[in-house]
């Protein structure tokens, strides 16, 4: 049989639609779900936003054993049971952007099979296809199968709750004697249970549930003694796994969803609700992370559609079945639209399941019309269903995967730019050493703030992707005796703090173009160069060793330390008068030998006599953790003078110590210590220019 002929039988009736003719077009629902969910997952959207990484780090600390009910956070708090069931999930798929995602994107597809299924049960196979097809090209509901977001759970959670309330309790007219299953009522308890450690809107399902229970039991009284201790059953399965927390919750208010479900607005309530239904079908949301703005939730005739659909079971209230779609849409009402900057399609995943069914209730009433037993009629109605669902897939399509993409205020909102560089090495890989340039490492913090390079870890899909860290503004690091590597700098304000002297090493890299965002990954080749200026360096910068351990007397670089760590030389060509208080910047260069201490820094000290020091900076601008033999990094440390130093000469010298212990290296000679420091050269510290007269 055609679809247009399954098509033509659905409008005479359900009857007339098999089992086996609604499975195959739910099927083909699902497989249009699964396009529009999955084409470009790894790049659509290209990166993950602020609150995603958020709760990706969350994500982390659950792997770590940190699993709470609530994790604190600047907004309040957040449920845990979505970051644990991401946690199991990337520990098979991994991590990435498709790794991240997936648990999203197969909760959006569950929850289109149960509301499919939901509708069938309640109804009939054409309002179950119907609604399914909606939420099918819904574009907020495939935002959100592409968000590591808790969000993504709430739909599932409604739609599953729904259905193990229809499948557990009396739900049509007549009641039978028929004995319900342990299993539907188990699973009401727990998906109520465990929805409370999901979502703050899970609060809202509870509370329909109950007064769904209650109008069944003290309004219809339609529950035989059965059903009453299987409810009683559930009940207290939601109580028991419930329990820790309510017990949270009384402990840890300032993070409870209590705190959060309504929060302080500038908007009034009734403003905010206003806002909400008429993005429905008209305004929608302005927020680029849950929709293109402008784009209403659904198309003007589906709304009409979802409207009728309301309108029927508020006039067929009295029987359960419209009823628990009723009360399950009107008790989620204030999730969904009582939110901050309301509009907000994310948090309406609690009504969207509802709103599928009343469409696919109000298009099964029009069908049912007399006007439709013409059989011109019901080929217009077949040709509306496909006419609407084409006309849906080609507006989603058109808008998401071209609209949406290229939307300016995507990019910076998902961190698109490091999204972009991330693919980038997803399909290169290790071909050439990688430097990242990023000041945000910092051995010394136990908890980091997240930085750029993490950020870009975060979204690849490649697993052993090897790296190294520098900040750039301070240091470059040349790997593998400055052989073909890449560099990348994130992002403009990474680029305008390099230091000019490490400026002019970087002219001679090539900015690689294609999908990047410009002038981020610089392709350098500066072997050469390298060995060029290490040979100059013999010559043109002498060293000599501290004076307790020699005579000051010239000497000629490279000069070993312990650690594996070799100073090659230092800049010369520097400026070396100053002003009591200005910055003295020594550039000097370090080659690693070997394998190299995790914690060395270098010390850099001015210095009035041998030991007395007017200046002190203890830094290293690469992360030693990263590096390897043959690297070589150029660091340019600013020394801060003192304001009371006196003019006069003064030296600079440079060493180095591990942080555990404060240990220093020894200055190697014929592999014996040599004492722990070298100097460098000299600097001359002018006296303040005299005031005038007026003492200006």
């Amino acid at each position: 049989m055609t679809v247009q002929s399954s098509l033509i039988n659905m409008v005479k009736g359900h009857a007339l639609m098999t089992s086996r003719m609604s499975y195959l077009l739910v099927i083909g629902l699902l497989l249009l779900a699964a396009l529009l969910r999955t084409y470009d997952l790894a790049n659509l959207p290209p990166g993950f936003s602020e609150d995603e990484i958020t709760n990706i780090r969350l994500v982390d600390n659950v792997r770590q054993g940190d699993i709470y009910v609530f994790y604190p956070g600047e907004d309040g708090g957040r449920e845990g049971a979505y970051h644990v069931l991401i946690a199991f999930v990337t520990s098979f798929v991994g991590e990435g952007t498709i790794g991240f995602r997936i648990t999203s994107l197969w909760l959006s597809m569950l929850s289109i099979a149960i509301i499919y299924t939901l509708g069938n049960h309640l109804f009939n196979p054409i309002i179950g296809v119907l609604s399914a097809g909606l939420v099918t090209v819904n574009m907020s509901s495939i935002l959100l199968a592409r968000a590591v977001s808790s969000d993504a759970a709430v739909l599932f959670l409604i739609s599953a709750t729904m259905l193990a309330l229809a499948r557990s309790l009396p739900v049509y007219r007549r009641t039978r004697d028929v004995s319900s299953s342990i299993v539907s009522f188990a699973a009401l308890g727990g998906l109520l249970g465990i929805g409370v450690y999901a979502h703050p809107s899970s609060l809202f399902i509870v509370l329909g549930a109950i007064f769904y229970i209650a109008h069944l039991l003290y309004f219809r009284n339609v529950m035989f003694r059965q059903h009453r201790s299987y409810t009683l059953f559930a009940i207290l399965l939601m109580l028991i796994i419930s329990m820790p927390y309510l017990i949270s919750s009384i402990n840890l208010p300032q993070y409870a969803a209590g705190q959060r479900i309504l929060p302080h607005y500038n908007d009034s309530l009734l403003t905010s609700a206003a806002n909400g239904l008429l993005a429905i079908v008209s305004s929608g949301d302005v927020n680029p992370l849950h929709n293109l703005p402008g784009r209403p939730l659904v198309d003007a005739f589906s709304g009409i559609l979802m409207l009728a659909g309301l309108v029927i079971c508020i006039l067929r209230r009295h029987r359960p079945r419209f009823m628990l779609l009723l009360i399950m849409f009107v008790l989620a009402l204030p999730a969904a639209l009582i939110v901050e900057n309301s509009p907000n399609f994310h948090r309406m995943s609690v009504i969207l399941p509802q709103l599928a069914i009343f469409f696919g209730m109000g298009f099964y009433s029009l069908i049912r019309a007399p006007i439709f037993v013409d059989v011109i009629f019901r080929r217009m109605a077949v040709a509306g269903v496909l006419a609407l669902l084409a006309i849906n897939v080609v507006w989603t399509w058109s808008d998401l995967f071209a609209d949406w993409r290229d939307h300016e205020a995507v990019m910076p909102l998902v961190n698109g730019d490091l999204g972009q560089i991330a693919h980038f090495f997803d399909t290169v890989g290790n071909e050439l050493p990688v430097v990242f340039c990023d000041a945000g490492w910092d051995t010394e913090q136990e908890q980091r703030a997240i930085g750029s390079s993490d950020k870009t870890l975060l979204m690849m899909n490649r697993s052993g992707f090897r790296y190294q860290e520098a900040d750039c503004s301070r240091s470059l690091l040349l790997t593998n005796g400055g052989a073909k590597q890449r560099i990348v700098l994130f992002d403009r304000q990474t680029r305008d703090s390099v230091h000019p002297y490490l400026q002019e090493w970087l002219a001679n890299g090539r900015p690689l173009t294609g999908n990047l965002p410009r002038d981020t990954v610089f392709e350098l080749d500066a072997a050469q160069l390298l060995a060029d200026r290490a040979g100059a360096l013999t010559t043109t910068a002498p060293l000599s060793y501290a004076p307790e351990v020699a005579e000051p007397e010239p000497i000629a670089p490279p000069i070993r330390f312990g650690g594996n760590l070799t100073l090659l030389g230092y800049e010369p060509d520097v400026q070396r008068a100053f002003l009591p208080g200005e910055a003295v910047e020594v550039i000097t260069y370090w080659r690693v030998e070997g394998e190299f201490l995790p914690d060395i820094t270098l010390k850099n000290h001015i210095l009035a006599d041998p030991v007395t020091p007017i200046g002190i900076r203890d830094v290293i601008s690469v992360n030693p953790l990263m590096l390897r033999e043959r690297d070589v990094f150029i660091q340019v440390t600013s020394i801060q003078l003192r304001d009371t130093a006196l003019p006069g000469k003064y030296i600079v010298s440079v060493g180095a110590y591990r942080q555990s212990d404060q240990q220093r290296l020894p200055v190697l000679k014929d592999d014996q210590a040599h004492g722990d420091r070298i100097f460098l050269y000299e600097i001359e510290v002018l006296p303040l220019p005299a005031a005038d007269e007026d003492g200006a």
